[in-house]
């Protein structure tokens, strides 16, 4: 055998391996990006909830705002490698763009996207306004409108498509499919939280459309909840890694509470119609007041559920522990600062530690079950 000879036949007992283990690992992130769904952006909308509550807690510490920052610039960073990985998944096969949206249950996860958008509006408020000019005011109140817009064609459509294609029986429902509302009622919120800055002239229009968006939502709700409780009276409670989804419907009342009292706080003085009636804003605050104290038994008796100790391993229902609760913490909030009580301040501050050690048990059982390929 010639020296050449010998040569290529080391070179490739080298690289064969090399080139295995190379396919190997294409098949592997291949396998990762087509299996990515929707259903991931449940950890985008919580994370950037856990950012608007930390700025909203009570009791501010030094410091605590710097945490909120990071937080909201982590769920930029999650949401623009999420966006990309579907993106990825729907260019390497396109015929799954539209299974993904016409198939449940992946279908009902596509409200998380949008979710995710309004933390984002609310975030860039929060962090960025204070700090930024004027023209930033005007960027948010776009985004606003431009919002309200996609997710008012998005109920619409998505309920079509579901009537038509994927109706469901009485008995039937499942948590996820009030992610296909609530993006709607969170229009409301994220009216609740620009609305304060913005020009009195402009400030009127984001109002009205804020609670028109917001009684959509609530209304869609309060239709979907007889039908919740049904699927847990024929069915129980579910299997035990997916009943942490149970807590979705904590949401509609907590960030129902927000948009009213947040859009009632809002309203501008001495403005238009309040000019002329100039006891209507007192009014409206009141009414928002008690309409969200009403609201608290409705919270309180959704978050009690089932206390099983049986092994559960993490599925993304999981992130249910978290959005949902970030509005009944917000909510809290709100109502002690009407109240002036510190016993309710403190009962938020103590909400917030829980709601905040909840989102790092999920971002990290989240993130290590994307690595290890057992939930995407």
């Amino acid at each position: 055998m010639s020296q050449e000879e010998i040569h290529n036949a080391a070179s490739k007992i080298v690289v064969q391996p090399s080139d295995a283990r190379a396919k190997s690992n294409r098949a592997r992130e291949a396998s990762v990006i087509d299996g990515f769904s929707w259903g991931n952006f449940t950890c985008t909308q919580s994370t950037g909830g856990v950012a608007l509550m930390l700025s909203k807690t009570p009791y501010q510490f030094r410091g605590l705002q710097t945490i909120g920052v990071v937080v909201f610039i982590l769920n930029l960073v999650l949401f623009i490698l999420f966006t990309t990985a579907m993106v990825c998944r729907f260019v390497r096969t396109p015929s799954s763009f539209r299974k993904s949206v016409l198939k449940p249950p992946e279908a009902y996860f596509t409200g998380s996207l949008w979710l995710s958008m309004a933390t984002i509006i609310m975030g860039i408020q929060t962090f960025g306004v204070p700090h930024t000019g004027s023209w930033l005011i005007d960027v948010v109140r776009v985004l606003f409108w431009i919002y309200g817009a996609i997710t008012l064609t998005y109920n619409i459509v998505i309920f079509v498509v579901m009537f038509s294609i994927a109706p469901f029986t009485p008995g039937s429902m499942s948590s996820p499919m009030f992610l296909m509302i609530y993006n709607a009622m969170l229009t409301g919120t994220v009216a609740s939280v620009i609305a304060a800055d913005q020009p009195p002239s402009q400030r009127m229009a984001i109002l009205v459309a804020g609670v028109a968006f917001e009684g959509l939502g609530w209304i869609l709700c309060l239709l979907f909840l007889p039908h919740f409780v049904g699927n847990l009276l024929v069915n129980g409670l579910g299997p035990v890694n997916l009943r942490p989804g149970l807590f979705i419907s904590v949401g509609s009342a907590g960030y129902t509470i927000i948009a009213l009292i947040g859009c009632a706080k809002a309203i501008p003085d001495g403005h238009g119609y309040f000019a002329k009636h100039p006891t209507a804003a007192e009014t409206l605050n009141i009414m928002a007041l008690w309409i969200a104290v009403a609201h608290i038994p409705i919270l309180v008796s959704k978050v009690t559920g089932d206390k099983s100790r049986q092994h559960m391993s993490f599925a993304l229902p999981w992130w249910a522990i978290v959005f949902p609760n970030v509005g009944f913490t917000i909510a809290t909030v709100y109502i002690g600062e009407e109240l002036e009580s510190d016993g309710v301040a403190w009962v938020a501050t103590v909400m917030t530690v829980l709601v905040f050690v909840a989102w790092l048990m999920d971002l990290y059982l989240h993130l290590k079950s994307i690595f290890q390929k057992r939930i995407m």
